[in-house]
C-alpha cells in the first residue's frame, strides 16, 4: 500500500539466527563452557528452569546451542559444583530445591550489618607498619596497623574475601575472638570509644586474580565486585580501611537514601570514574550549572 508507515520493528530471528549463538562464540578470552554455564545459571535464576524441573538432555542442549558435547558437559559440571543441579543415573538432571532459594538468600553487601546467614572465617592477622595502597587517601591513619584477611561464607559457599587494616591500638581494645562473629565496624563502635563514625566506598567490577578466584571458588578472570571502603572519625581521619572482593553471582548492594527532594544529590547519585587527568591546556572551563 502506497504511503504506508513502517515501524522499523525487526521480525523474530529464525532458530538458525539465534543471537545467543553469536554471543557465545565471540572471541573474548572467556572459555565457551563458562559462558554456557552463565547462560544456564541465568535460566535458573529467572525461573525458566524452575526448582525440581528436569533439564533438557545433553544431546538436546548440544544441538540447541551448537556446542560440542564436552563443552555442554563442562558447563553443567559448573552448575553441579555450585549445587544448582543434580543428576541421577537413569532419571536425568534436575534443578535442585536449594536453587529456588539462591536469590532470596543472597546477602546484601552492608559494611555495618552482618546478615544472619553469613559466617566469618579469619584467614590471618598480620602486624604491619605501612599504610596500604588502595587508591584512597589514608593520610592521618594511625600506625602500627593490623592487617586482617578473612572470608565470609553465605550458606555453604564463599561469599566475599576481605582485606582489612586498622590501628593495632584499636584491635587490642576488642574482645578476643569477637571478630569471628561480628564486623569490625560494629566492634570499633562498641568497644573503642569512637563515636560519630562515617564512611565512604567505591564499588567497581574487576576480574578475579588467581588467589581471589581460589578463595572465592570462582573461575580465574571471572568478574567480581571490588569494594574499597574507609571508616572515618569526626575529624575525617581514617580509622579503618578495607578492600573486599565479592562473587558477582551473589553480589547485591543495599543503599538507603534520605530526602531526595531536599538532600544533596551527591550523597546518593552514582558517580562516574574520573578519567585520566588531561594536560592543563586541554581542560575545559568548569561549568557553573548545577542541578
Amino acid at each position: 500500500m502506497s504511503g504506508a508507515r513502517t515501524t522499523g520493528a525487526k521480525s523474530a530471528p529464525r532458530p538458525d539466527e539465534d543471537p545467543t549463538r553469536d554471543l557465545l562464540r565471540q572471541r573474548d578470552g572467556i572459555p565457551l563452557y563458562l559462558k554456557l554455564a552463565s547462560l544456564f545459571r541465568e535460566k535458573i535464576r529467572r525461573g525458566q528452569w524452575p526448582a525440581h524441573s528436569q533439564l533438557p538432555t545433553l544431546p538436546v542442549l548440544r544441538d540447541e546451542y551448537g556446542m560440542a558435547r564436552e563443552t555442554v558437559r563442562q558447563a553443567l559440571g559448573v552448575l553441579r559444583s555450585e549445587g544448582l543441579i543434580d543428576s541421577t543415573r537413569g532419571l536425568g538432571t534436575f534443578v535442585t530445591a536449594s536453587a529456588e532459594q539462591t536469590e532470596a538468600h543472597t546477602p546484601a553487601y552492608d559494611p555495618l550489618t552482618l546478615g544472619e546467614q553469613v559466617r566469618i572465617e579469619i584467614l590471618s592477622r598480620t602486624p604491619c607498619e605501612e599504610l596500604p595502597n588502595l587508591g584512597r587517601d589514608l593520610t592521618g591513619m594511625e600506625t602500627p596497623l593490623l592487617h586482617v584477611r578473612k572470608r565470609h561464607h553465605a550458606g555453604a559457599q564463599p561469599y566475599s574475601l576481605v582485606d582489612l587494616w586498622l590501628p593495632r591500638r584499636y584491635f587490642d581494645m576488642l574482645p578476643e575472638g569477637a571478630d569471628e562473629t561480628q564486623l569490625y565496624s560494629q566492634l570499633l563502635r562498641d568497644h573503642t570509644g569512637l563515636t560519630d563514625l562515617s564512611g565512604d566506598q567505591i564499588i567497581t567490577i574487576v576480574r578475579a586474580d588467581i588467589a581471589t578466584a581460589h578463595l572465592l571458588g570462582v573461575a580465574l578472570s571471572e568478574p567480581v565486585a571490588h569494594v574499597v571502603s574507609r571508616l572515618l572519625d569526626p575529624e575525617g581521619r581514617p580509622v579503618m580501611a578495607h578492600l573486599v572482593h565479592i562473587r558477582s553471582d551473589v553480589f547485591a548492594a543495599e543503599r538507603r537514601f534520605g530526602n531526595l527532594a531536599t538532600g544533596d544529590p551527591g550523597s546518593w547519585r552514582p558517580h562516574m570514574a574520573e578519567p585520566a587527568t588531561p594536560e592543563l591546556s586541554d581542560r575545559p572551563e568548569p561549568s557553573q550549572n548545577k542541578e
